[in-house]
């Protein structure tokens, strides 16, 4: 998501938890708080990899996070907004506005870290791509017209009708997911395809076409599945040639690196003492199956056998 699509976010929780009182003012207050969460993107450009990938949708996007920053938010809201709101009903709002920005990005493929930094793991439900603007095309439209609204009940009506359309639109897309899971599993079970595990992830920038994954002992069943086409997409397997990283297996950036990806990985050797590890979960930047992968990161050892990892 970018940021304005944050920014519409904690716009439509505003107005519908203050419109009628404050009019525009809920919703440029809530905006901005929904921006706050947004804060550790710039604080992972100060850490390596793959501490960053930690940092990102990490602390700042944690339940503690929205707990302890509201009150402060809602004393400068109120003074610095609007006084017609007391600290108390400002900082209600703030925490409303991160938290909504937090479940929404539960919903993609990264994830955050909604207990950091008491669990240093994701939750991330693979629903909506990480880079998508079509789920808040509603709660934009709903802001541009409560902006133009003067009756204070009309903008709280059209916001309860724009968060209404994003409700319906992410149910449709986890049930979507579901269903295409599903049909994924049927058909391996009907090729006799053994596998420990499985899941679909929404490929980048599109609604309706999902990176399928089952896991078995040597590696990753990958294909694609599209709602627009009933045709089937050629089954891949990619080995996980995880034994390239034995060396490397006491290493806790390279733990940190494989736990983030959520093991869904694989190893390709390129120079030597380098390697790639590619996130599978990102799938691959074309259909075909010698498209190089969206995100990949180096891992290799410099002169003093110390552990490097940078992005591709």
């Amino acid at each position: 998501m970018n940021i304005f699509s944050y920014f519409v976010i904690g716009a439509a929780v505003g107005c519908l938890f203050a419109g009628k009182k404050i009019g525009n003012k809920a919703l440029y207050g809530g905006g901005i708080c929904a921006l706050l969460p947004c804060f550790d993107e710039l604080l992972a450009l100060f850490f390596s990899c793959p501490a960053s990938l930690y940092v990102a949708g990490g602390v700042t996007h944690s339940l503690l996070f929205c707990i302890l920053v509201a009150p402060i938010a809602g004393w400068l809201l109120r003074r610095f907004v609007s006084k017609d709101l007391s600290v108390v009903s400002w900082s209600i709002l703030a925490l409303l506005a991160m938290s909504f920005h937090c479940f929404f990005d539960v919903l993609r493929v990264r994830g955050v870290g909604i207990l950091e930094p008491f669990v240093h793991k994701r939750l991330a439900l693979s629903v909506i791509p990480d880079v998508e603007c079509l789920s808040c095309v509603p709660l934009l439209l709903s802001f541009i017209t409560a902006l133009f609204l003067r009756d204070l009940k009309q903008k709280t009506l059209i916001s309860w009708f724009g968060m209404f359309l994003t409700f319906v639109f992410v149910s449709f897309a986890f049930l979507n997911k579901l269903s295409v899971q599903a049909d994924f599993e049927r058909r391996l079970d009907e090729q006799d395809v053994r596998y420990s595990r499985s899941e679909v992830f929404p490929v980048e920038n599109t609604l309706f076409l999902w990176n399928c994954i089952a896991q078995n002992r040597d590696g990753f069943w990958m294909c694609y599945r599209s709602n627009l086409s009933k045709n089937d997409f050629d089954y891949e397997l990619a080995l996980r040639n995880d034994y390239y990283l034995f060396e490397l297996e006491d290493c806790n950036a390279v733990k940190r690196l494989t736990a983030y990806t959520r093991y869904f990985y694989v190893v390709e050797p390129t120079v030597s003492h380098t390697v790639l590890l590619h996130d599978l979960r990102y799938a691959r930047k074309g259909l075909r199956s010698t498209d190089p992968y969206e995100k990949s990161y180096h891992i290799h050892l410099d002169k003093d056998k110390t552990v490097l990892i940078d992005k591709k």
